[in-house]
């Protein structure tokens, strides 16, 4: 495993053009160092015959049933929807225009 020390911060930190205090330098050897001991304490998990999953979870995804519901329109005969528009053109959402 590589060791992670204050030189090794300060090297990636000057590659990548940032400026860290002593103390931030400190803290990311800590918190640096904390990260690979937990990589290297997965890596030796024995994985044989265990099969990679495409999802945290077994199983696939819990769909629902799409229910379409008809708002009525105002007394007005306008679409309720645009009420919550911030700007209405041609009793319609009015978006920016794309094409010019």
């Amino acid at each position: 495993m590589i060791e992670v020390n204050a030189a090794l911060i300060q090297k990636v930190a000057d590659l990548s053009r940032l400026e860290l205090s002593e103390q931030e330098i400190q803290d990311y050897v800590k918190s640096i160092g904390d990260i690979l001991k937990h990589v290297e304490q997965l890596n030796s998990i024995n994985t044989d015959g265990i099969e990679p999953m495409n999802y945290g979870v077994d199983g696939g995804l819990r769909l629902r049933e799409d229910i379409v519901e008809v708002l009525q329109p105002k007394q007005d005969g306008k679409p309720r929807i645009l009420e919550s528009a911030p700007e209405v053109l041609h009793d319609g959402f009015k978006v920016p225009q794309m094409i010019g």
